[in-house]
């Protein structure tokens, strides 16, 4: 079946827009520290045996649904489907838009910030990703987790469009095993209406070899609220952008997000964040642990319009560095307009505290475990909104000792 007249229309702006921005981007202080060009390498497909296995090691078990992507397809007979309730759609993209092309077509790509290369590249060639819609005044019981298994390169796109008042949940957990070189884009992008709300959590847990982008993109109505919170771990490259715009009086965005490198390994995270209606609120907290000869970079802007009066916004970052090698760096950035704000900002580095370490070392404690104990008391209050379960159980696991 050919592509409808608009979703063409659509992929030949992100093409026309890719080709114009280029993948160098020499001199873009968005990009100093990453090119574009680094996430997109050469790259080897996972072999099938292996599959199956990581769905059963990967899916958790009281999500609601599991859609499984494995290189940018959609695997219906290794995910988790059930009937969707009235009011409700869960499906994938490339379904969905021949099922419900009105909910699709006035939403898709429609977010995307302009001069952001990486963001027209996948409006060009996503394959496929999840469709997500819940109806006014619904709530969608549970969560909807989709598990991306990094295989060659992938281009997903997941869409979320919620009817005023409506709330969901949704994770994604992305894999990519083994030592082959792999390459993820995954874009979310979030449509809240009046009060409605989306919780939206991404785990990132690449082998050596993975490449990474990822992107949530949303715009938020007069008193809706995104709660987003990202937990990074693994990769050879990884970027994650946040353009997230508050549009309407008394919404809220909440943005969290946790990184951890070792090796060589290098992770960007990039937020534009804009106060562009009165009487909102948003808040952020970054916090890195570099090891090895690893980087980590945190550049975040908060826009605050000149008609955006009584805005609260708080940015924090904060880092450790594990090695005498590691580096972190970090910009955050306030561009204020209104009068009539009260915003913060601040970022501090730093390595663990050798005399508490020593404390440690004094009450029995072995150096593992007391640099393993601090790490936790660093970065253990960014799992604290997760729930109990499956899925915070699997972040702990992850987050080690340092």
């Amino acid at each position: 079946m050919s592509a409808p007249g608009w979703l063409t229309e659509s992929r030949a702006q992100g093409a026309s827009e890719a080709a114009r921005l280029g993948m160098e981007r020499k001199g873009d202080e968005e990009w100093f520290y990453t090119s574009p060009k680094e996430l997109l390498p050469e790259t080897l497909p996972l072999a099938p045996d292996k599959i199956r296995q990581i769905v059963e090691d990967q899916a958790l078990p009281d999500a609601r649904q599991i859609l499984v992507f494995v290189g940018g397809v959609y695997m219906p007979e290794l995910s988790r489907v059930v009937p969707d309730p009235a009011g409700v759609v869960v499906r994938n993209l490339a379904s969905a838009i021949e099922t419900h092309p009105s909910g699709i077509s006035g939403s898709l790509g429609l977010s995307d910030l302009p001069d952001a290369p990486l963001l027209a590249l996948n409006r060009e060639r996503w394959t496929d990703g999840l469709f997500l819609h819940v109806a006014a005044g619904q709530e969608l019981s549970g969560f909807v987790q989709v598990l991306e298994i990094g295989s060659g390169t992938s281009w997903l796109r997941h869409l979320v469009v919620l009817g005023e008042g409506a709330v969901a949940s949704l994770v994604e957990t992305h894999v990519s095993p083994g030592t082959g070189v792999t390459s993820s884009h995954t874009v979310t992008e979030a449509h809240l209406p009046k009060a409605a709300k989306l919780v939206h959590v991404r785990l990132k847990a690449h082998s050596a070899g993975g490449h990474h982008y990822g992107a949530v993109v949303s715009r938020l109505q007069a008193g809706s609220r995104l709660e987003t919170r990202l937990y990074a771990f693994g990769g050879k490259v990884a970027r994650e952008d946040f353009h997230v715009s508050l549009d309407g009086p008394e919404a809220f965005a909440s943005l969290h997000g946790l990184v951890k490198t070792q090796g060589e390994e290098k992770a960007d995270i990039s937020i534009k964040l804009r106060h562009a209606s009165p009487d909102c609120q948003s808040e952020q907290v970054f916090k890195a642990l570099a090891d090895g000869k690893s980087q980590a970079n945190f550049h975040g802007t908060v826009y605050v319009d000149r008609d955006a009066q009584r805005t609260a916004a708080r940015q924090s970052n904060k880092n450790i560095l594990l090695s005498r090698d590691a580096s972190v760096n970090s910009r955050p950035q306030l561009e204020i307009l209104a009068d009539d704000v009260k915003c913060s900002h601040g970022s501090a580095t730093g390595r663990l505290d050798e005399k508490a370490l020593q404390f440690l070392r004094s009450r029995g404690l072995s150096q593992e475990s007391a640099r393993k104990l601090l790490v936790h008391a660093f970065a253990g209050e960014m799992l604290l909104p997760l729930p109990e379960g499956a899925l915070r159980e699997r972040i702990d696991a992850l987050l080690g000792g340092g």
